[in-house]
C-alpha cells in the first residue's frame, strides 16, 4: 500500500513547492492565482499535512494587501478570503497543532475581522507553544507578543483615518503604474495611520479592485 501512496505524497510536495514559488512576491514569477491552485492541489493530494493548509491560509490572509500592491482580486472575492483563511488555519492546527506559525496567522487574520479576543486567544496560544527550534523562540513569539501588545493598547492613539485612505489610494495608484515598492511603503505607512486592522480591511475592500 505504501508504494501506491508514495507517487501522490511526492506529488503533493511538488505542488507545494510550486505554491511557495508562485507566491513570492518578490519573484518575477509572482501569481498569486497559480500559488492558490498548487497549495489547493497539494491539499487534495495529501490533506493532513499541517503546512499544507497553513501556506494556503497565509495566502488567503495576504490577499487584500496584495491586491492593492499587485492587483489581484476584487471586492467581493477579498471580502470573502479571511473566513477561507480561518477555515485553512483551523484545518492545519486539527492536522498539527504545534505550529506557531498557524496560530500567528489566524491572529492576523481574526484582527483583519475585528474579532480581538479570538485574535488575543491565538496570540496566547503561540507565546505559549513550545519551541520547535530558537529561531522560532526568538522571531516567531516575539512577533506573537507585539501584536497582543496592539490589541491590548487598542485603536492607534495617532490614528488619521482619512491619511490612511489617502495612503491606500497613492499605493493603488502606483501599482498601477507597476512600481510596486512604492505601493508597499504607501500601504505600511496606511498601517501606521489606520485606527486598526478591521478598518484598514473594510478600506481596502472598498477601494480595491
Amino acid at each position: 500500500m505504501h508504494l501506491f501512496r508514495q507517487p501522490s505524497l511526492d506529488k503533493a510536495e511538488e505542488h507545494f513547492r510550486q505554491g511557495l514559488y508562485y507566491r513570492n512576491r518578490k519573484g518575477q514569477e509572482f501569481d498569486f492565482d497559480m500559488a492558490v491552485e498548487h497549495f489547493k492541489e497539494a491539499i487534495k493530494l495529501n490533506p493532513e499535512i499541517g503546512r499544507y493548509h497553513t501556506e494556503l491560509g497565509k495566502a488567503y490572509v495576504a490577499a487584500p494587501l496584495l491586491a492593492v500592491t499587485r492587483g489581484i482580486g476584487d471586492s467581493t472575492s477579498l471580502e470573502k478570503c479571511l473566513q477561507l483563511a480561518v477555515d485553512e488555519l483551523n484545518q492545519a492546527l486539527n492536522c498539527d497543532p504545534s505550529q506557531i506559525d498557524s496560530y500567528l496567522v489566524l491572529g492576523e487574520a481574526y484582527m483583519y475581522m475585528g474579532e480581538r479576543q479570538k485574535a488575543v486567544n491565538a496570540f496566547r496560544m503561540a507565546t505559549s507553544m513550545p519551541s520547535p527550534s530558537f529561531v522560532d523562540s526568538i522571531f516567531l513569539k516575539s512577533y506573537a507578543k507585539r501584536r497582543l501588545k496592539n490589541l491590548e493598547q487598542g485603536k492607534q492613539k495617532d490614528s488619521q483615518p482619512a491619511a490612511a485612505q489617502e495612503c491606500i489610494e497613492q499605493a493603488i495608484s502606483y501599482r498601477d503604474e507597476g512600481n510596486y515598492g512604492l505601493a508597499e511603503k504607501k500601504l505600511m505607512q496606511a498601517f501606521n495611520l489606520a485606527p486598526d486592522w478591521a478598518w484598514l480591511y473594510k478600506a481596502i475592500c472598498r477601494l480595491a479592485s
